[in-house]
């Protein structure tokens, strides 16, 4: 797995390689960032689920200023350790190894907020609802600011969810990104 654009352009990447973290694909990761590139420059990003890293990865080269990963898995959280310093991005990023409604609980109480959120749950293990509702109720979210659900093409996001409207869905293979902007934005 590379980084396929920006000042890191084709670094490569660690990752868990027993298949127990489902990794974005270069397509996916690619076709995400050409929808959000105009805006990426400055922007304060938030990878939920983050497994290797990748996304968040891709953000930092293409221009992010801070990435913040939440990560419950020790070995996934080790991981994003070590791509942050081959892509010589350690000081720009946060590794929170805790579950994600922790996680997400602590960035509200330190008044976090966020231009990107972006939400890769497990495939089909009923997170993508879940995750969205549980941020649905924070205010981690920028005006003007877009949450990014990956989820499976027949996992099928409650809608509405409160406070978010979905403004845009892209299908790519099996993988759906969803695009949501704060109602009140």
């Amino acid at each position: 797995m590379k980084i396929v654009a920006g000042k890191n352009k084709g670094n490569k990447l660690k990752y868990l390689k027993d298949n127990s973290v489902r990794a974005t694909s270069h397509k996916v990761r690619e076709a995400l960032f050409d929808i959000i590139m105009s805006n990426i420059d400055k922007a304060i990003f938030l990878d939920v689920f983050a497994g290797s890293g990748a996304i968040g990865l891709e953000a930092l080269s293409r221009g992010a200023k801070k990435v913040v990963f939440i990560e419950s898995n020790n070995r996934c959280a080790k991981i994003i350790k070590n791509n942050l310093e081959i892509t010589d991005n350690i000081d720009k990023g946060i590794i929170l190894k805790k579950d994600y409604i922790v996680s997400l609980n602590i960035l509200e109480k330190k008044k976090c907020s966020f231009d990107y959120i972006f939400l890769d749950p497990p495939y089909n293990k009923g997170f993508v609802n879940k995750a969205l509702v549980s941020l649905s109720k924070l205010s981690l979210l920028k005006k003007n600011g877009t949450v990014i659900v990956q989820h499976h093409k027949k996992e099928l996001i409650e809608n509405p969810v409160e406070n978010l409207n979905l403004v845009k869905q892209k299908k790519y293979s099996e993988s759906i990104l969803s695009f949501y902007k704060s109602i009140s934005a």
